[in-house]
């Protein structure tokens, strides 16, 4: 009885434990999810949700705050779009204030500046963060987080053949 009672709470502590760590943040995941993230409300809820939790660092928190921007085009109601975009703005502006050396970070104000609608007044930044990158993503360590930008901000065809050369390196 003691023996069994004794693999009942050790079955439990595993579970216990494997529920409380499992639950990761993919930031590759993410990553590869933020071209689509304004489409795709299901990717766009779970990858937000996982951020507010679980960010805690400016590229993660970075992310987050697209995702706070993305979920304005995936509710109906007016203020709620407006809190969503205000709230994602106002993260994404402190984290670069912050932070302003962090390659995607700019990356990513670059394109949601880029494809937000004129009205909402949030395209300041493109031509500052367009030559940011041209002159600092060949210092990302990550490989392949590198590409994606590349291959990402290349589809966008928001620079000349040149630019491409020079981001490309």
């Amino acid at each position: 009885m003691m023996k069994r009672c004794f693999y009942i709470v050790l079955f439990q502590l595993v579970v216990t434990t494997a529920a409380l760590f499992g639950q990761k943040l993919s930031l590759t995941e993410i990553r590869k999810d933020f071209k689509i993230g304004h489409k795709d409300e299901e990717t766009c809820k779970k990858h937000l949700e996982a951020l507010e939790e679980y960010a805690d660092c400016p590229v993660e928190r970075g992310y987050e705050a697209a995702y706070h921007m993305f979920m304005a085009k995936h509710t109906g109601n007016p203020l709620k779009k407006m809190s969503y975009f205000r709230n994602g703005k106002k993260m994404l502006e402190e984290e670069i204030a912050d932070n302003p050396s962090e390659i995607e970070l700019r990356y990513i104000r670059l394109c949601i500046q880029y494809y937000i609608p004129s009205y909402l007044g949030y395209k300041d930044n493109i031509e500052e963060d367009k030559d940011f990158l041209v002159n600092n993503l060949y210092k990302l360590r990550d490989k392949e987080t590198k590409q994606l930008i590349y291959v990402y901000l290349k589809g966008a065809k928001m620079y000349s053949e040149e630019e491409l050369a020079l981001l490309g390196r």
